[in-house]
């Protein structure tokens, strides 16, 4: 989870309606797999971020929250959550050893991440899920994905590639965030063509990642409520087993089958 694109605003106004939505569909993918909560399940969250999930990952399982970053783990650790400080690319995760593996939004930050997909395999017991959420489509890569340290984008072809590469079975892969995909396409492509002067598309090198700012900003609170419900219908068009046509995140569920 990108703590960095992380808005929570006035008790007014709430969680931003991004957010807000993912929850609902992390919760979906949840109901999905994972059915009731057992103290005896063990769930890994890789990239815990601020956080925001862990309280619904609890309704599931015992969490452990894993980052690199000290100030995403002191938040976890402030909701009493078990912790680890690591880079997940360095890391061997112990074999065999969790019900569940959560990468929401993680994926795109590593460099080798097809690494860390066969570390995750291995350390998922037999019949263990991995559930995830990666940003779609790489002709979108923009500004904003270099303000949050993004590496890449995905094709659902690509991700699927990868998850089988590491043997993993694919039990559901789709798109999300469809209906207001126009509009924040538009504005990613425009401001990816403005900024083509910057070092990161291959012109002026004066230009630095670290100026650039993500398009997730603070909103009006009725326009939030708006948006969120915007996406809140995709939610609940999935949770009928509807695939979209296309969106800027893709989701899914895989699964540890040993035959």
């Amino acid at each position: 989870m990108d703590y960095r694109d992380y808005i929570l605003q006035s008790d007014e106004t709430g969680l931003h309606f991004w957010y807000a939505a993912r929850l609902k569909l992390i919760d979906i993918l949840l109901k999905k797999t994972l059915i009731n909560q057992t103290d005896a399940r063990s769930i890994l969250d890789i990239g815990c971020g601020t956080g925001t999930e862990l309280d619904l990952l609890a309704g599931y399982g015992r969490v452990i929250a894993l980052d690199i970053n000290q100030t995403a783990l002191k938040i976890a650790r402030q909701k009493n959550y078990r912790t680890i400080s690591a880079d997940i690319e360095k890391l061997s995760l112990p074999e065999n050893s969790y019900d569940a593996v959560c990468c929401f939004d993680s994926l795109e930050h590593l460099t080798d991440e097809q690494k860390v997909l066969n570390n995750i395999f291995r350390s998922l017991k037999d019949d263990g899920y991995l559930l995830f959420t990666v940003p779609a489509f790489q002709f979108l890569f923009s500004t904003h994905d270099l303000a949050l340290q993004h590496h890449r984008r995905y094709s659902q072809h690509e991700l699927k590639e990868k998850l089988t590469t590491a043997d993993f079975n694919i039990i559901t892969i789709g798109y999300w965030n469809s209906i207001l995909f126009p509009l924040e396409a538009l504005v990613r492509l425009s401001n990816k063509f403005s900024a083509r002067g910057g070092s990161a598309f291959g012109g002026n090198k004066s230009n630095k990642k670290s100026s650039y700012q993500s398009d997730a900003k603070p909103i009006n609170p009725l326009l939030n409520k708006i948006l969120f419900s915007v996406l809140n219908l995709e939610n609940k068009i999935i949770n009928y087993g509807i695939k979209l046509p296309f969106g800027l995140t893709i989701y899914g569920i895989a699964r540890k089958n040993i035959s």
